[in-house]
């Protein structure tokens, strides 16, 4: 998952009108709305096979999966959950936070969320790629929510490398979607207990 071009300048984040969040970082916050690694890789880009899987009921995974609220940030920036799996979202602030997805297919909604209080769980029922999860309470704060329904997904993170695994044999569709520099597709053709390697390639706009 590599970037080309010039490396785009890392906006400050400012808690200055929130003291209490301000606090908790003394020194310098930076955004991860475009985050180059150091070895020339994106992190956070969403990585699905978008169409040519086998139409059956995946199972969802038992496990749910965190979205955390600490020091005033939603983290990770990027998670994925499957259709029927659960979100679990924390808060392990001294302050009260909100969370609202801004979905466009799936049930909005916004909950207020009490200071290191229990986790609100929810579900998701219909796939939706890069939901922008926000607090009302502290504009700076985002993540984005993928939904699938299939087992074939992944998020960069600090090599920018991604594996899919257990890919029937078939033809895909292969999706890599950045909150800012947008989405790319490949075609891709899986052979029995094959191989394949995919590159992408994002350029700052």
């Amino acid at each position: 998952m590599t970037f080309e071009g010039n490396k785009p300048v890392v906006k400050p984040i400012s808690m200055d009108a929130v003291p209490a969040c301000a606090k908790q970082h003394p020194a310098r916050i930076e955004s991860e709305e475009v985050f180059v690694n150091g070895n020339g890789t994106l992190r956070n880009v969403f990585i699905h096979l978008k169409s040519g899987v086998p139409a059956k009921a995946w199972p969802a995974p038992a496990a749910p999966v965190l979205l955390d609220q600490k020091g005033c940030l939603f983290s990770p920036r990027v998670v994925v959950v499957h259709t029927g799996q659960t979100l679990e979202i924390g808060n392990a602030d001294p302050m009260m936070h909100n969370v609202h997805p801004l979905t466009r297919l799936n049930e909005e909604f916004n909950v207020a969320q009490p200071p290191q209080g229990e986790r609100l769980r929810k579900q998701f029922a219909t796939p939706e790629v890069m939901i922008p999860m926000v607090c009302n309470m502290h504009p700076w704060m985002k993540a984005f929510v993928n939904v699938v329904n299939h087992p074939f997904y992944a998020v960069t993170g600090s090599e920018g490398t991604f594996k899919l695994a257990g890919v029937p044999p078939g033809r895909y569709e292969i999706e890599a979607v950045h909150e800012r520099l947008g989405a790319k597709t490949l075609l891709v053709t899986v052979g029995a207990r094959e191989e394949q390697s995919v590159q992408f390639s994002f350029r700052s706009n």
